[in-house]
C-alpha cells in the first residue's frame, strides 16, 4: 500500500525526534532510505537534516564499513544534508572510509569512489594513506564488480585525481578486464560513463583489450536508442578521442548514434551540442549517417544553445560546423 504525503511527514518527525538518541547503524540506515524516498527527504526540516549532520559527526568513528558506503552514498544524493555536516563531520567520515575500505565490498568500493567524487568536502580531507587503500580496494573487488559498479568507479576515478594517481598497473588491468567483462550487460548511462572516463584515463585505456573495446563498441551501438542527451554527447565526445573503440563501431552501431543524435539534440545544452558537433566532425563514419532532419536539429540546437558556450564551446562548435557543411549559429558570425 502507497504511503501518503501525511504518512512520510510523519515518518520523518518521528526520525528527527529521535536522531540524537541514534547509534551508527541508525544515522547509516536514516540517510539511507531517506536518500531513496523523495517524499520523505521533503518533510525533513532544516532542523532535522542538522541533527542527521551532527549524527554523522558523532557516529563515523564507530561506523562499519557498510554503514561508511551507505552515508557517503546518501549523502551525495542529499544536498540539504551534506550542507550542513561540519568540516569535523566530513574529517571523520573521510578516516571511517579510509579505516574500512578494505572490508568493504565491490558495492561499497564503487559507491564511495562515485560519492566522493560528488562530495568535494569530504575528498579534500581523504589522507594519501586513504587514497591509497581506495584504489588497492578497487583493484581487490574489479573482478566481482556488476556493470554499474564499474561504471561508476571508472567514472569517479576519471575525476579523482589522488586516487587514480595511485592505482597500480595491475589494478588498470582489473579494471580493464572488468569493463570488458560487462560491457554486454551495461545500460545506456553506463556505457556512456564507462567511455567518458576511459578517455580520460590513459592507463586504464591502455590496459583495454582489443575483445573489450569491441565489447564497448557494441554496448554503444546497442544502447543508443535509449540514452539522454547528455549521454550521446559524451558517447561521441569519448569515441572522437578513443580510436580503438572508434575503429570497433559497426555500421549499424554509427546508424544507431546519428538517430539518437537526431532524437536528443533539441534537448542538449551548450556543452552538449558543441561536444557534439565537435565530435562529429572528426567521426566521419557517424557523420556520413546524419538524415537531413538529424542535420537540421543540429543546425538549430546549436543556433539556441551558441550565446551560452564558453570561449571553448564556441570553437568547438565552429569546427564542428565546418566539418559537416553546417550553417553557423548567428551569435558565432559576427
Amino acid at each position: 500500500m502507497a504511503v501518503s504525503t501525511s504518512g512520510w511527514a510523519g515518518e520523518a518527525q518521528a526520525a528527527q525526534r529521535t536522531v540524537s538518541e541514534m547509534n551508527e547503524q541508525g544515522i547509516a540506515n536514516s540517510l539511507n532510505a531517506l536518500s531513496k524516498l523523495e517524499a520523505a527527504t521533503a518533510a525533513v526540516s532544516p532542523t532535522g537534516w542538522a541533527g542527521l549532520a551532527e549524527g554523522v559527526e558523532r557516529t563515523a568513528r564507530k561506523m562499519n564499513e557498510q554503514g561508511v558506503a551507505n552515508t557517503l552514498n546518501a549523502l551525495s544524493k542529499l544536498e540539504a544534508a551534506a550542507a550542513v555536516v561540519s568540516p569535523v563531520g566530513w574529517k571523520r567520515l573521510a578516516e571511517a572510509a579510509e579505516r574500512t575500505v578494505r572490508e568493504m565490498n565491490e558495492q561499497g568500493v564503487a559507491n564511495s569512489l562515485n560519492a566522493l567524487c560528488t562530495l568535494e568536502a569530504a575528498a579534500a580531507v581523504v589522507s594519501p594513506v586513504g587514497w591509497k587503500r581506495l584504489a588497492e580496494a578497487a583493484e581487490r573487488t574489479a573482478s566481482e564488480m556488476k556493470p554499474q559498479e564499474i561504471a561508476n568507479s571508472l567514472n569517479a576515478l576519471s575525476k579523482l585525481e589522488a586516487a587514480a594517481a595511485v592505482v597500480s598497473p595491475l589494478g588498470w588491468a582489473g579494471l580493464a578486464e572488468a569493463a570488458e567483462r560487462t560491457a554486454s550487460q551495461m545500460k545506456p548511462q553506463e556505457i556512456a560513463n564507462s567511455l567518458n572516463a576511459l578517455s580520460k584515463l590513459e592507463a586504464a585505456a591502455a590496459a583495454m583489450s582489443p575483445t573489450g573495446w569491441a565489447g564497448l563498441a557494441e554496448a554503444a551501438g546497442r544502447t543508443a536508442g535509449e540514452m539522454t542527451p547528455q549521454n550521446v554527447a559524451n558517447t561521441l565526445n569519448a569515441l572522437c578521442k578513443l580510436e580503438a573503440v572508434s575503429a570497433a563501431v559497426s555500421p549499424v552501431g554509427w546508424a544507431g548514434l546519428a538517430k539518437a543524435v537526431e532524437r536528443t539534440a533539441s534537448q542538449m545544452n551548450e556543452q552538449g551540442i558543441s561536444n557534439t558537433l565537435y565530435a562529429l566532425g572528426i567521426l566521419p563514419a557517424a557523420s556520413t549517417e546524419l538524415s537531413s532532419s538529424a542535420r537540421k536539429e543540429l543546425e538549430a540546437a546549436a543556433e539556441r544553445e551558441a550565446a551560452n558556450m564558453t570561449s571553448e564551446g564556441r570553437w568547438m562548435t565552429l569546427q564542428g560546423c565546418a566539418k559537416l557543411k553546417l550553417r553557423i549559429p548567428s551569435a558565432l558570425s559576427e
